[in-house]
């Protein structure tokens, strides 16, 4: 017998980004913690939004991103601030791997499908 099993393509109407600067140059496991500081940060902001409940119901999307350094990271930073969408920028006390007050990750709140071409040109993080 043969089971034929057809992809479902499913729309994803809800995503969180997260972006994290190429440098300074971190461990996997530091990216890995200051994605999930700036993740918090970023839900923490918007928890009374109904939009997280559809979010979590639609399998909690995450993109990570990457952008070239610190100062292109703050910009992104910026550019949220002024189109007022919800974000936790993490900046790093500088106990381990990078000097104190350096911009580590940055996440946005949840956001819907008509603010995606925000981050279109962006690459994943690899």
């Amino acid at each position: 017998m043969i089971i034929i099993v057809k992809k479902l393509k499913m729309e994803i109407k809800y995503k969180q980004f997260v972006i994290v600067p190429k440098c300074p140059k971190m461990s996997k496991g530091k990216i890995s913690s200051q994605c999930c500081h700036a993740t918090f940060m970023a839900l923490e902001k918007q928890k009374k939004d109904k939009i997280i409940s559809k979010w979590k119901h639609l399998g909690m999307c995450v993109i990570v991103l990457s952008c070239k350094d610190t100062h292109a990271l703050t910009n992104i930073a910026t550019y949220l601030q002024e189109w007022k969408i919800p974000y936790g920028l993490c900046i790093d006390e500088g106990l381990t791997e990078v000097e104190p007050m350096t911009p580590t990750a940055l996440a946005t709140g949840v956001l819907s499908e008509d603010k995606f071409w925000i981050f279109e040109t962006m690459k994943l993080l690899k």
